[in-house]
């Protein structure tokens, strides 16, 4: 009698362990949505999420971008230090946000702290966001920022997840088709070909760089229609992580029409034009005058809103007739209030330095020239 007893009781016990575990899975699965992320991972995560964390370069930027400042709790030491970003500057609160950490990957200690819902995590592999997913014990969605060029399906990839996650699907929705519509008024206004060579130097690669650093694939110059002289370079020399450089001689082998330098290292290349102006002269852009300076490519990954700018002003250098109505002002402002809702070209010009010409005729007093943005 007394083991029946025992038997009866032990399995009214199992019986109500089984239904207390169903009904917490179910819960489970109510308040919970699987999608899938960049690196194709199965990631559950809350049907409700108030709390982020950005990690590794470029994510701050494309979340911003994608419509999620409100959900941002912590960010790298790197997003309120010194470095002036775009998103920084239209959303000077994150400089305010919790530190979780080193660029590149923050803290895990700290990120726990913070107790975010979510990790976004860029420039990464699937083995290493389930590694942090397991020991935190937090979601982590992959992303990766990509550009507007080779790699603009990566970016359009990025931003929709965002939308998708953050439920601003409507803000992103909007961005990617501004950014089309960007793309083929730049096309419409442009002459049929007409064999422009153009060149763009001083790229920045973990710090300033002079005129030999250069991008073969940089979108701008592909959105205007123009011929990259550096397109040709031995892809195994290309790198997006470590730069792409080519020798001063190929440069002046290559005399483009039109020279773009990067405004990260306008000081490098002011430096080297004034102190050996023997062989600026043996460039045709350098004898014709047409050198300009444009805003920064690179700064903890790209400047995604900017390089759509360049685009419009060098498109306004070497076609002015075609880009007579357009005021570089205005339309970075057009450009910064789609990406993040406010006009910030003036905070960013204090900074930078307006789009200009690199005149070389006139003596160092008299000329555009700009300090370099590391010393």
């Amino acid at each position: 009698m007394r083991m029946a007893q025992v038997y009866s009781i032990g399995l009214i016990f199992l019986i109500l362990f089984c239904v207390t575990q169903c009904d917490i899975h179910t819960k489970e699965e109510t308040n919970s949505r699987e999608i899938t992320d960049f690196q194709g991972r199965k990631v559950l995560i809350p049907d409700t999420i108030n709390r982020i964390i950005c990690i590794r370069p470029g994510c701050v930027r494309l979340v911003t971008m994608g419509g999620g400042i409100s959900f941002i709790s912590g960010v790298e030491e790197g997003e309120i230090s010194d470095a002036r970003f775009t998103h920084t500057k239209a959303f000077p609160e994150i400089k305010q946000l919790d530190v979780i950490g080193p660029r590149f990957g923050g803290d895990p200690e700290l990120i726990l702290g913070n107790a975010p819902d979510l990790i976004f995590m860029t420039t990464t592999t699937a083995d290493a966001a389930d590694a942090l997913q397991e020991k935190l014990r937090i979601p982590v969605v992959t992303l990766e920022a990509g550009d507007l060029g080779n790699n603009y399906d990566q970016f359009c990839h990025s931003l929709q997840l965002i939308g998708e996650v953050l439920g601003t699907t409507t803000h992103t929705d909007s961005l990617l088709a501004y950014i089309e519509d960007q793309k083929q008024q730049l096309r419409g206004r442009i002459p049929d070909s007409d064999g422009v060579k153009t060149y763009i130097g001083a790229i920045t690669y973990k710090g300033e760089r002079d005129l030999t650093a250069t991008d073969p694939y940089y979108p701008a110059l592909t959105f205007i229609g123009t011929e990259n002289v550096a397109a040709g370079v031995d892809s195994s020399k290309v790198s997006p992580i470590t730069g792409t450089f080519v020798d001063f001689e190929q440069i002046i082998q290559w005399d483009p029409d039109y020279i773009f330098v990067d405004r990260g290292g306008v000081a490098l290349v002011d430096r080297d034009f004034r102190t050996r102006p023997a062989i600026g002269a043996l460039l045709k852009a350098y004898r014709d005058n047409q050198i300009y300076m444009v805003w920064p490519y690179n700064n903890y990954h790209n400047n995604f809103e900017v390089m759509l700018l360049n685009a419009w002003y060098m498109g306004k250098c070497i076609y002015p007739e075609s880009f007579a109505d357009v005021n570089i002002r205005d339309k970075g402002n057009e450009i910064f209030y789609q990406c993040y809702g406010i006009p910030i070209f003036d905070e960013m010009e204090e900074y930078w330095g307006s789009y200009r010409q690199l005149d070389y005729s006139k003596p160092p007093a008299e000329s555009t020239t700009v300090k370099s943005l590391f010393h």
